[in-house]
């Protein structure tokens, strides 16, 4: 059975390569020509006063706090990346995997179930958090009206963060009221009967300004490529922000989200990994099953600045979510089109997390140590998670895929309830304790030292039994890195850090995995433009984690897993964002990945390429704003093949290259705006589960979205 929180197939062909490697030659000429191009502008900056912003802008003001270091992007050594709202809103973004798709180093790594995008950070499954704070799992899609930005941060993150695996965390920024925030309603309409409606009103509620809210409404419902297949949403969204007093503010923020729709898993594929011969818009399910999501959640906080030198911060979150439904999933298909066919019924999935933040900093410019500062920090984090549910016995519990949909769906439609019964419960409790200093010893040269001490609570609880402590030791985890900057503005960091997370996944005897214990080397060079509208950035790293999970094998339709000894993925990240020249913004990124297995029992492995995880991404989305406000736009994504065996067995998933498009027209506080995706209508597959055992899943067609915007 497969629980929430689980974490045409050939190989690249001549085709796909010569689109990866122009794409890939025309980002890096794009990197190197931007601060040349930047450099060129300066001087008519410098002339003619103030660059006029119009259109989009992809690189936000607000770039600082992303690590819990009061550091500009440019001087934190570390890679990370920053994806705001105008970005968003100029490619029409709307899932976490999408985002992933143009993040270099970041990959999607599915949709299991249709609960949410899964993505992975340099090749391990990435962490969550709200304005700073942990929130373990996301089994549901975010809807980005109610966030600012996405800040996506590379590498572990144990110092910061407590408990976290190596490959890095995706910070969601909850919109804020400030004096600059707009009104707005929006409309939109596309491809498969989707539509959305989305407003936001923001403002002071008092005359000097010092307090004021947001609030933020949306709707959308939506059909799909696939037969039997659609969904809706709703978001309500509320924010109080205040300026208390000349030392003191604070935020509070919440919302409600409501998300259904029609679960699917994916097409079976055949014993050697080749599709299932079946077109596009195949499903395996049942039309009339669906999932329901309800999420909740409060985040607040308040900081005080009693002095220039001394600050404190206290933040506090709280998300809850339940998910309940039916859903219906085949597997094992053979080469006569016979598979087997399976449903449960979700009839309580809730995740409870709260989580706690009290830090403070001091600046050491009064003891002759100017731009230099020290932190200190305690976190506490707790998830509660409690899965139940039915599996219910199938008439028939074996189809084939050539009697089609209706078929399949009768069978499922079939199924007999109570059947069997599972539960799941688990518990996380972490507190984290850490400290961070940062020292400018030389005009050029600052060093960075932090160590945090965390202790995990972590108890399991199947069915009636008895609960299980799966704790551990506490554990401390390191932070060192050096950063140069030899002229204003390009700064060269040498960083080293660790990570620490115990595991939830679970081995053909029922225990869980050891815990995660990772550590990094990372080698990078940042540079922002004198007028900070541009980012450069690149990073080599090295990441080597011990008890990696993979998949084993299913147990009574319960997937097993067992840990890898140690693997170490090392790997090139190169991104530019921003503005180039006045009206040109670029985003764009290239990734490589070489992840090996160093270490295991099964001494066949060693030296061999993890499955599932693409050597090569990369992306370009770019756009122009002409004086007249006509927007053109357009960028690509790339994706590199995927092997599915460790000995070749089974046939690689094929790489893709899916080419967007965007134009708009704005005037008057009016944006007229269409985005086509996939423009060629590229055949693709993504795989949820990393192992064919379940099959893949059709990427989306072309499809095409028109939306209407006016602000107030």
């Amino acid at each position: 059975m497969k629980t929430l929180g689980q974490c045409d197939g050939m190989g690249m062909g001549k085709r796909a390569g010569w689109s990866a490697s122009l794409l890939a030659i025309g980002w890096i000429g794009l990197w190197a020509g931007a601060a040349q191009a930047e450099a060129a502008a300066e001087p008519a900056d410098a002339a003619g006063g103030d660059i006029v912003v119009t259109g989009y802008r992809y690189l936000s003001e607000d770039t600082s706090g992303t690590t819990g270091l009061p550091l500009s992007i440019e001087a934190v050594p570390q890679s990370i990346s920053l994806v705001n709202q105008d970005f968003l809103k100029a490619t029409d973004i709307k899932t976490l995997g999408e985002v992933a798709q143009y993040t270099p180093g970041a990959l999607f790594d599915g949709n299991p179930g249709g609960f949410g995008s899964v993505v992975k950070l340099r090749g391990f499954t990435s962490g969550n958090a709200i304005d700073g704070l942990n929130v373990g799992l996301l089994d549901f899609e975010p809807d980005f009206a109610t966030l600012e930005r996405l800040e996506i941060v590379k590498g572990p993150t144990s110092v910061v963060y407590g408990a976290a695996n190596p490959g890095g965390i995706i910070n969601q920024v909850t919109k804020s009221a400030r004096a600059d925030t707009p009104s707005y309603v929006q409309v939109l309409g596309g491809s498969w009967g989707r539509w959305r409606a989305e407003g936001q009103v923001a403002g002071a509620l008092n005359a000097a300004g010092t307090i004021r809210a947001i609030g933020v409404a949306a709707h959308e419902e939506a059909g799909s490529f696939m037969k039997r297949v659609d969904s809706a949403k709703t978001v309500a969204y509320l924010g109080l922000d205040a300026d208390l007093t000349d030392t003191l503010s604070g935020y509070l923020h919440g919302g409600y989200e409501h998300y259904r729709r029609t679960p699917f898993d994916g097409i079976p594929t055949l014993p050697d990994g080749s599709p299932a011969p079946v077109g596009r818009s195949f499903f395996i399910g049942s039309g009339d099953f669906n999932v329901v999501t309800r999420v909740k959640r409060v985040n607040g906080g308040l900081n005080w600045e009693p002095s220039s030198a001394w600050s404190v911060s206290l933040k506090l979150n709280y998300l809850y979510y339940n998910t309940t439904g039916q859903s219906g999933f085949g597997f094992d298909l053979q080469p006569n089109g016979d598979f087997f066919l399976a449903a449960q019924r979700y009839t309580k999935n809730d995740q409870e997390s709260f989580s706690a933040g009290l830090s403070s900093l001091y600046k050491l410019d009064d003891l002759g140590l100017a731009d230099s500062f020290v932190t200190v920090a305690a976190n506490y984090q707790d998830y509660r998670t409690q899965s139940n549910g039915l599996v219910p016995d199938l008439p028939n519990d074996m189809a084939n895929i050539f009697d089609g949909i209706p078929a399949i769906e009768a069978a499922l439609n079939a199924a007999q309830y109570p059947g069997y019964d599972y539960a799941l419960g688990r518990r996380l409790r972490y507190l984290t304790l850490s400290a961070q200093a940062d020292l400018k010893v030389w005009e050029p040269l600052t060093l960075l030292g932090g160590i945090s001490w965390s202790k995990p609570d972590v108890t399991k609880r199947s069915g009636t039994g008895p609960r299980q402590d799966f704790s551990g030791d506490s554990q401390t985890s390191l932070r060192l890195a050096a950063t140069l900057e030899p002229v204003k503005g390009l700064n060269i960091y040498a960083s080293y850090s660790e990570s620490f997370q115990p595991q939830l996944f679970i081995d053909t005897a029922g225990n869980v995995l050891a815990p995660l214990s990772g550590e990094q080397y990372e080698l990078g060079v940042k540079y922002v433009s004198s007028d900070r509208r541009l980012l450069l950035s690149g990073a080599l790293f090295d990441v080597r984690q011990a008890n990696q999970a993979r998949f084993d094998q299913t147990v009574n339709l319960i997937d097993r897993y067992k840990a890898i000894g140690e693997v170490r993925h090392r790997g090139l990240e190169l991104q530019a964002v921003g503005e180039i020249v006045r009206g040109w913004q670029v985003n764009a990124g290239l990734s490589l990945l070489d992840p090996k297995i160093r270490k295991d029992d099964d001494p066949t492995l060693i030296g061999t390429t993890v499955t599932f995880l693409p050597k090569t991404t990369a992306s370009l989305f770019t756009s122009y704003m002409f004086d007249n406000g006509l927007l053109l736009g357009g960028g690509a994504r790339y994706v590199g093949s995927v092997n599915t065996a460790y000995d070749g067995s089974t046939r690689d998933i094929a790489s893709y290259t899916l080419v967007d498009a965007s134009a708009g027209y704005s005037f008057d506080g009016w944006r007229l705006q269409l985005n086509l995706k996939n423009l060629f209508d590229k055949k693709y597959y993504i795989n949820n589960y990393q192992t064919l055992f379940y099959g893949n899943v059709v990427g989306e067609p072309r499809s095409f979205t028109i939306s209407v915007r006016r602000d107030f």
